[in-house]
């Protein structure tokens, strides 16, 4: 099982990030839309995720 933190980062600067279960395939991606830019890394282990993610939350 692999892991995706996905991370909102809003034009105003608020970041919204979570840790989830990866989709089948997934891989690391962007996307950016009006409100915000997404991005997504995905990661073999939790822990690695949760360490990450943890990053977006104290940026």
């Amino acid at each position: 099982m692999k892991y995706a933190v996905e991370a909102r980062i809003f034009n105003n600067g608020k970041i919204i990030a979570k840790v989830r279960q990866a989709e089948d395939g997934e891989e690391d991606h962007m996307t950016e839309t009006k409100l915000c830019d997404i991005w997504v890394d995905v990661f073999d282990e939790r822990s690695d995720a949760v360490d990450f993610c943890k990053q977006y939350k104290n940026a």
